[in-house]
């Protein structure tokens, strides 16, 4: 699970922005609205490169997110578009589920993730330190990578407490071996290998965690 670059100040959809530091501002409860859910996801599908969040699996087309979509600070959403913001298959989440009652569209709390995992994941209190847009986050701080059975794993130097609540957080609220994902990231990682030996070309737009630390470029 990668760092990812969130910068708020940046969004191209400064209509999203506006509302919703309107609604902080005057500490007013989120409403139930979905005005902004395509400004919201297609941001955070560009700060991710189409990839989820969590287990970095790609799960949206460069063509849905482009930058050249948002207009007048909103990004488009007619379904008669030639492009169709269906064709994905992620899911908003929010990293802490208790901050959805009152700030469901809170900007540093949302992520898009793979929809396999979303329906099945905890939505108890999630570790703090592993939120992926933190400014001292890094996976090499809590996860390691056992290339044999291509699963994550926690930290071997951290103590025993932390070890057990990072894999509770690996397989209950990231869920980075999920059977269909950490085959998915097996057979890519073996792909680009077999490629380097052929001295043909590749392509890492995924998985970018595990692909580091398996391939000596």
């Amino acid at each position: 699970m990668r760092k990812i670059d969130k910068n708020y100040d940046t969004l191209l959809s400064t209509k999203y922005k506006t509302w919703v530091d309107d609604l902080e501002v005057n500490k007013t409860k989120h409403p139930s609205s979905r005005t902004y859910y395509d400004d919201v996801a297609m941001e955070l599908y560009k700060c991710q490169n189409g990839v989820c969040a969590y287990t970095e699996r790609w799960i949206c087309p460069q063509e849905l997110y482009d930058s050249a979509l948002c207009v007048d600070g909103k990004y488009i959403s007619d379904d008669s578009a030639e492009y169709q913001r269906v064709e994905h298959s992620g899911e908003m989440d929010h990293y802490d589920p208790h901050l959805k009652k009152n700030q469901y569209w809170l900007w540093s709390n949302l992520f898009m993730i793979d929809a396999k995992i979303n329906s099945i994941k905890s939505n108890n209190q999630p570790l703090s330190y592993l939120k992926p847009d933190l400014e001292d986050y890094t996976p090499e701080k809590y996860f390691e990578y056992d290339e044999n059975t291509h699963r994550f794993i926690p930290n071997t130097d951290k103590d025993e407490t932390t070890r057990n609540e990072i894999q509770y957080m690996i397989d209950n609220v990231l869920f980075l071996n999920h059977g269909v994902i950490r085959g998915d990231r097996r057979d890519f990682i073996n792909d680009i290998k077999l490629k380097i030996r052929n001295n043909s070309e590749y392509k890492v737009d995924r998985f970018f965690t595990a692909v580091s630390w398996c391939i000596d470029f």
